[in-house]
């Protein structure tokens, strides 16, 4: 079958058609524009008492980047929580591993919330993400209730670090947080401390730990219910992370991304904890400033003050890295 020539007038019409389709196309296209880093940092403020203090604006906060003043952009950010729960299975953490098992039930009402979401991960001498994200809490409590003691070891930085990752790659537009559950020393990591803080600053993950003894939670079970087995210079920050991470590793994690740590040996003191670190992220302010592009690459100290309650404790982290 032989199709009809076009008459010219159709040609040149096909021919404007085609050119402006191009046209539009292109100007459909988008435009990348390389995106300006910025910095979000929780604030915790408290009264004398402890007792948070609600109703602060952005103008009621002053903040300083490296000494210097920067603005706080736009309003207080109001974001769901991402949480990565880390708990250490080690054959040594049995005891404390029977009081865990019962607090899953207690993470969507007290720390994600229905909008949030969590996520599930083990360590020993090896790492298992046995829960994906989640916002379903029965996933959850059912995660908890299988923790069970593994292999020796007790990889924290090695599991600091995949969970740092997994928060990169998890829900969109939620603020980070890492819960770790575990010793608070590492006995075997490949990751150094250096290494996983500077990545968690560069994700604005805020790190919050329980820490138990395996010596002492020993004695704290039944034998039945045991089951079978600021600008400050690089090289001093680095030396005293190295320092305070040999003693105690969550004490580190937690000091150098304004998070917290707490203790427990009975079941109580680790639900209280739970229920401390839900309270103080629904709590918390959240502000983001841009930092100066000269700043990009190099550590910087982070203070934040609040002139009009000068008796409020303000806790913040101290400071932050950008780039690669």
């Amino acid at each position: 079958m032989i199709l009809p020539r076009p008459a010219p007038f159709c040609g040149r019409l096909l021919k404007s058609l085609a050119l402006l389709l191009g046209i539009v196309l292109h100007a459909q296209q988008p435009t990348f524009r390389t995106s300006v880093p910025v910095v979000i940092t929780p604030v915790s403020v408290t009264d004398k008492d402890g007792h948070p203090i609600d109703g602060l604006l952005e103008r009621d906060f002053l903040l300083f980047d490296n000494g210097e003043p920067r603005k706080i952009e736009g309003d207080i950010i109001i974001e769901p929580i991402a949480l990565v729960i880390a708990v250490q299975t080690s054959a040594t953490s049995a005891a404390a591993l029977t009081k865990v098992r019962a607090v899953g039930s207690l993470i969507e009402p007290l720390i994600t919330g229905q909008r949030g979401a969590a996520a599930v991960l083990t360590f020993d001498d090896h790492l298992r993400l046995v829960q994906a994200f989640t916002r379903d809490a029965d996933l959850l409590s059912k995660a908890f209730r299988a923790l069970k003691p593994e292999g020796p070891g007790g990889r924290l930085l090695d599991a600091v670090g995949e969970s740092v990752n997994l928060l990169r790659q998890g829900p969109d537009r939620h603020r980070r947080v890492l819960l770790l559950i575990s010793e608070a020393k590492d006995r075997s990591s490949e990751a150094s401390i250096e290494a996983v803080l500077t990545q968690a600053q560069r994700e604005n993950i805020s790190i919050y730990a329980v820490t138990y003894s395996t010596f002492l939670s020993a004695f704290s079970v039944k034998a039945h219910e045991v089951p079978p087995p600021e600008g400050m210079n690089l090289l001093a920050l680095f030396t005293q992370l190295r320092i305070l991470s040999k003693k105690n590793a969550a004490e580190a994690l937690t000091d150098f991304t304004g998070g917290k740590r707490y203790f427990f040996l009975k079941q109580r003191a680790l639900e209280q904890a739970v229920s401390a670190i839900g309270e103080e992220l629904h709590s918390q302010y959240l502000l983001s400033f841009t930092p100066a592009p000269e700043s990009r690459t190099a550590y910087r100290s982070i203070e934040v003050r609040l002139p009009s309650r000068p008796d409020a404790k303000v806790r913040a982290r101290p400071g932050y890295w950008l780039g690669e």
